[in-house]
């Protein structure tokens, strides 16, 4: 059922060049955990947001050892190109990088989603915007056919799950340190 709705999106969007463009533009803001790391050493900087920081990192390095140490390893799903072989010469005419590590979770679905659902937690409706590109990221993914549709669905609700983690345990430690948090002095109030 994975590899026929990628054929159909194949078949259906994949002439649209300026399409392809885009998505290839919006995957790589998943690469390597790139956005999301960045955006965690952002709201570091800052010491209004500087919890928050440490909640998208702490939500980041859980996901990174469950999908990159233990998942990939383990489950080691085949990437949708080693069954379909034809998809190469899609991605080397977008310029999509061909990954060789294991298909499921999706590592860019997952860390996305982790630093979203920290910046739900703690920004509320101003994260929104974290969980749009969270989600545009997760959409290009399938839209290129470099994960099928349960790796992009695994990778969202693993990296939500290690989001709200990491939310907890920041909050838990911000409350023993005895500091205010800056989801606690009216950041995000509406």
């Amino acid at each position: 059922m994975d590899l026929e709705i990628l054929k159909g999106i194949h078949a259906t969007f994949h002439s649209q060049t300026w399409l392809n463009f885009i998505m290839v533009g919006i995957t790589w803001l998943g690469e390597f955990g790139a956005a999301a790391i960045l955006l965690a050493v952002i709201l570091f900087i800052f010491k209004k947001t500087r919890w928050s920081g440490v909640a998208v990192a702490v939500a980041l390095i859980i996901d990174f050892l469950i999908v990159n140490v233990i998942l990939k390893y383990s489950v080691n799903r085949p990437r949708p190109w080693i069954e379909w072989n034809e998809i190469i010469d899609f991605y080397k005419s977008v310029g999509a990088r061909q990954p060789y590590d294991s298909s499921f979770p999706s590592g860019h679905a997952a860390s996305c989603f982790a630093a979203a659902v920290v910046c739900l937690f703690r920004f509320k409706w101003k994260g929104i915007s974290v969980l749009v590109v969270a989600l545009l990221v997760a959409v290009s993914r399938i839209y290129l056919c470099l994960h099928y549709p349960s790796d992009v669905l695994g990778g969202v609700l693993i990296g939500s799950a290690c989001g709200v983690i990491g939310h907890f345990a920041v909050k838990a430690i911000e409350r023993k340190v005895g500091r205010k948090s800056d989801i606690d002095n009216g950041e995000n109030r509406t």
